[in-house]
């Protein structure tokens, strides 16, 4: 849904800045791109300023696992997978048995949006088919963006628009949350980084969901030892007036 289409530039190696090493990023640019064909994905493409003092941005995409990084255990798997205490994974099969018994139970339903969210149907964990009950890591991201539309009543209120909770099983949507690669060309120099981040967010929805709202995106990116960098808006928008034909 999400993906990097830019670059970026590169702090001077002669005169190194000094950057905290928490990130810092500026609003820059939106652009909605418009293919005008109702079975094509179009494009909601965010441009953004960042600096970082360490230069410790970005993850591989197919990054994934728990490491010892500066100290601290950082996961990077787009979710963890919950077990009893005898080691066997907790699967829709406890849900039912313990509402047959009676038991009090806190996991849900597999019902929208807890059958995209909580719930995990694959056969990739124990080799067999079934369904897992799963916490989603929000830490596989280092990009996050919120989506927020503006109200008509009352005035100057918004709501926040997720997408990932509109749909069920098996229909489910990713957020617009995402991932932008590795920006150091050595991640073990700490070398401080200035530059751009041109992120696009791709649906065959959004004229769909946004053509006569006003939206307002928040944004917050994160290091790989998970140090959140301020969040920025992009202030008022509608897709019309940052229209461009694909």
């Amino acid at each position: 849904m999400a993906g990097l289409v830019g670059g970026l530039l590169l702090a001077s190696c002669f005169d190194p800045p000094q950057y905290s090493p928490i990130p810092v990023i500026e609003f820059d640019n939106i652009v909605f791109k418009d293919l005008s064909d109702p079975s094509a994905s179009d494009s909601l493409i965010l441009t953004i300023r960042f600096k970082d003092g360490d230069g410790n941005l970005g993850l591989d995409p197919n990054e994934q696992g728990c490491y010892q990084i500066g100290g601290q255990s950082v996961c990077y798997n787009d979710k963890f997978y919950y077990k009893l205490a005898d080691g066997s994974y907790i699967t829709y099969k406890h849900y039912r048995q313990n509402h047959a018994s009676g038991k009090n139970d806190t996991l849900p339903a597999f019902i929208k949006p807890a059958n995209c969210l909580k719930w995990d149907v694959n056969s990739k964990v124990t080799g067999k088919l079934d369904t897992f009950y799963v916490q989603q890591n929000r830490n596989y991201y280092n990009i996050f963006i919120e989506f927020w539309i503006k109200n008509d009543f009352p005035a100057g209120t918004y709501t926040q628009y997720k997408i990932e909770e509109q749909f069920g099983y098996p229909q489910c949507a990713n957020s617009f949350n995402g991932r932008f690669p590795i920006l150091s060309k050595d991640l073990s120099q700490n070398t401080p980084l200035d530059g751009t981040i041109r992120y696009a967010m791709q649906s065959v929805a959004f004229n769909l969901l946004f053509s006569i709202k006003t939206l307002n995106l928040k944004i917050t990116i994160q290091d790989r030892l998970l140090n959140r960098s301020n969040t920025i808006e992009t202030g008022d928008f509608d897709l019309t007036k940052i229209r461009k034909s694909g």
